[in-house]
């Protein structure tokens, strides 16, 4: 019980070549370390055997009986969503990370490069950036067994994809393979609405906001806030 009394601090804890920023109770910082190591560990032991989960951009059939429960997951959530299972690797460890921690304590956020597990109490206020305009700020909604967020500015690669973007989800991981979908299509004909239609049809999205120059698109529960 002692936890349930501290106040929340941040921490970083790295992992390879991510950083997770960690708000909890300062007393599981090392724990959080050895889990996020173990996770990571797991999946890099079983990409190493079977490099298509690694490099693979579109959905792969299935995975060996000995893949870890993690690695499953992944290939679910990227199945789900239609792409490869590459694109949920960062949210995976940011999952796993916080799943864990949020077996022991009431409230927290792991964050990871626009990557969210959030647990908490009450309606989290979070800010979608943008290129050249303000932040819109989101209410993310409480969820007993925390909820996964992707968000990214989407101009990463040959500078194109949208101008903002936030996909909130049961989990970061299948948050994040639904925000490399949305990234892949909206750059196409009609590709602003189709992205929304998208959106809609992955099971497990609870909502998402994309924006694309001056048109700025809702769907499911995610509401803008002042």
């Amino acid at each position: 019980m002692r936890l349930l009394r501290r106040r929340a601090s941040t921490f970083d804890v790295q992992v390879q070549d991510l950083v997770l920023r960690i708000t909890a109770p300062e007393e599981v910082a090392e724990e959080s370390r050895a889990a996020a190591l173990s996770f990571w560990e797991q999946l890099q032991s079983y990409a190493l055997r079977h490099p298509e989960f690694r490099t693979s951009k579109r959905p792969i059939p299935d995975v060996e009986p000995d893949a870890p429960a993690v690695v499953r997951e992944m290939v679910a959530a990227a199945t789900a969503a239609a792409v490869g299972p590459m694109f949920t690797f960062r949210g995976a460890v940011v999952d796993q990370v916080g799943r864990f921690l949020a077996a022991s304590v009431p409230e927290v956020t792991v964050a990871c490069d626009g990557d969210y597990f959030i647990k908490a109490r009450r309606r989290v206020k979070l800010a979608v950036r943008r290129h050249d305009a303000d932040p819109i700020p989101i209410a993310i909604e409480p969820e007993p067994a925390g909820v996964g967020v992707s968000t990214t500015l989407g101009r990463g690669r040959g500078g194109v994809g949208p101008d903002g973007l936030a996909v909130v989800a049961d989990s970061c991981m299948l948050a994040d393979a639904a925000a490399a979908g949305v990234q892949a299509i909206v750059t196409k004909p009609d590709g602003f609405g189709v992205a929304l239609h998208y959106l809609r049809r992955v099971p497990g999205v609870r909502g998402a906001v994309v924006v694309v120059g001056d048109r700025i698109g809702l769907c499911g529960g995610v509401e803008i806030v002042a």
